[in-house]
């Protein structure tokens, strides 16, 4: 079995650093493969290494979140949005049974994160308000999401959580800025798209190893 989660882990990571080469590409049944694959293969490597199933459904549900973002188009952004959207609801509900909301006031660290959070948060709506046009409710009900999945996370006493939702948050706020305030052709574009992908990926490799574990021999 830890064979198994080796090669299955590292077929994720290889998909994933493969897929940087494909970021420029026009939208396309092989480019949404390539983009599904890494986080897919993730919720594998979590179901076989026994992790809780709630993990597994966040995976399982950001892999189809990547699939419809891979396309162009309002339906494939929704139906992203609301992929991610439940994808982050399970990780609350994941991270529920572990809070414990005082670490967050206790810890000056956590405590400033959480602000940055909310801060942050707030500031992209504030500059999507109008670009966003008629999808502004569905971004603000997802924000308050992603909001909620990251103070959930800083609730909890490992730091791997936090890591992981800063990542998340981050990428988020990327591909905000990159869908609604940049141009297609912005100079920008090549490296915001390739932060995105990096903090993304790499959120949910330390959400996976957070709770699935490594791979053991």
């Amino acid at each position: 079995m830890s064979i198994f989660l080796s090669v299955v882990l590292a077929a994720s990571v290889a998909s994933a650093l493969f897929y940087f080469r494909w970021l420029e590409r026009p939208a396309g049944h092989f480019r949404t493969a390539l983009k599904t694959l890494p986080v897919a293969l993730l919720a594998v490597y979590a179901l076989s290494a026994g992790g809780p199933l709630l993990l597994v459904a966040a995976l399982a549900l950001a892999a189809l979140g990547d699939a419809c973002l891979a396309y162009d188009g309002r339906s494939p952004f929704l139906a992203g949005l609301a992929a991610f959207l439940v994808a982050h609801l399970a990780l609350v509900a994941l991270f529920w049974p572990s809070i414990e909301p005082s670490l967050i006031t206790a810890s000056a660290w956590r405590y400033a994160a959480a602000w940055f959070f909310v801060v942050l948060t707030a500031m992209l709506l504030l500059l999507l308000w109008r670009p966003a046009g008629p999808l502004v409710a569905p971004v603000v009900v997802y924000a308050a999401a992603i909001v909620a999945m990251a103070l959930s996370a800083l609730a909890v006493k490992p730091i791997l959580p936090s890591v992981g939702a800063a990542l998340f948050v981050m990428s988020d706020a990327g591909l905000a800025i990159q869908k609604f305030l940049l141009k297609r052709h912005d100079p920008v574009m090549k490296r915001l798209k390739r932060f995105i992908w990096a903090t993304y990926y790499t959120a949910q490799s330390v959400f996976t190893f957070a709770f699935a574990g490594l791979p053991g021999f």
